[in-house]
């Protein structure tokens, strides 16, 4: 499994960097677009536009590149894996779920970034350190399926809970 992979190479930078929030195995994702509250009735109308897009693109292989990330910002810093492969049909998976569901996440100005979210918090240390293993990761997986979450924030973190899923390739 690709994030137990994330996870063992990473030990060493977790260690050296308790304060970080760094994500659990169970919570590594590639986000497409980030809809922030939404009203709960959209549920099934979100699902049926995620799985019209899934069904209109293929399966895909993905792979992991260097690490990057951005210490302070609304979310008090983020460290990632960036898309060495892969990236550009990730990226047209956002464009085409936020065209589906009128989120208007993207525009001209921002385009989306697909990477992998390995943590929070995360200091200028840290991603540096991360930037000295992520070469040692090269992790790769084939994306089969676009999954609809809800996540329920508080102070230990995220929890995710899955609503909805669809299979690329499969036409609703």
């Amino acid at each position: 499994m690709a994030a137990a992979r994330v996870w063992e190479t990473t030990a060493a930078v977790r260690t050296a960097h308790p304060m970080v929030r760094w994500l659990p195995i169970n919570k590594l994702h590639l986000t497409l677009v980030f809809l922030g509250e939404t009203d709960p009735s959209r549920i099934e109308a979100l699902a049926a536009a995620v799985e019209g897009v899934a069904g209109a693109h293929q399966p895909f292989y993905v792979a992991t590149g260097d690490a990057g990330g951005r210490v302070g910002g609304r979310r008090d810093g983020v460290a990632w894996l960036r898309l060495a492969e892969g990236g550009y049909e990730v990226a047209q998976l956002s464009l085409d779920v936020d065209d589906a569901i009128g989120s208007h996440t993207f525009d001209a100005r921002n385009a989306p970034r697909p990477h992998l979210t390995l943590a929070r918090r995360a200091t200028q240390g840290a991603i540096d350190d991360l930037r000295t293993v992520s070469d040692r990761i090269q992790l790769g997986w084939t994306v089969e399926q676009i999954v609809l979450f809800r996540s329920y924030t508080g102070p230990g973190g995220s929890r995710y809970e899955q609503l909805a899923s669809a299979t690329l390739g499969t036409s609703p």
